[in-house]
């Protein structure tokens, strides 16, 4: 009875398998698999589906070509849901902090000074670490994008 196995969480598209005998085993049996993870098959594999379908290879490549068009589609959205956002979420900070230094400036102004420095001090404080935070959590964000997206060195390739 055979497990299942689950995925590579390093790697998603390759699942581990069980470590293969070498050729030179008593038994002389080995398996060799290949993994592939691309959005088209393999163009032998495309001549083998048109050899045995006619106008499938054409019909992989229109649905390759839909998918594709839908994933840009998707990311244009999730984009300009983003900017909005982030505009909506500047325009709300301005607002508050706003908000707090006039609070603050009234407190003072009315003679609670303590109280306005307080409120004034909370509203600046606050912020300036948020904007920092972002900030920082975009760096972030950005290197580890930069870093999926360059090619991975084999072992062979390293110097």
């Amino acid at each position: 009875m055979s497990k299942i196995r689950k995925p590579n969480p390093k790697n998603p598209g390759i699942v581990p398998t069980p470590s293969l005998p070498s050729p030179n085993t008593p038994s002389g049996q080995f398996a060799q698999v290949a993994v592939r993870s691309a959005p088209l098959p393999h163009p032998s594999d495309l001549e083998e589906y048109e050899r045995v379908f006619p106008g499938a290879a054409e019909r992989i490549f229109a649905m390759a070509e839909s998918q594709s068009s839908h994933r840009q589609r998707l990311e244009g959205k999730a984009l300009s849901i983003e900017g909005r956002n982030s505009l909506l979420g500047i325009i709300a900070a301005w607002f508050i902090g706003t908000l707090g230094l006039l609070v603050a400036a009234f407190c003072v102004y009315t003679g609670h000074d303590t109280a306005g420095e307080l409120i004034g001090g909370v509203s600046l404080g606050s912020l300036v670490g948020t904007f920092i935070y972002g900030t920082r959590q975009r760096r972030i964000e950005r290197e580890q994008k930069y870093q999926l997206s360059q090619p991975r060195q084999s072992k062979g390739d390293r110097r």
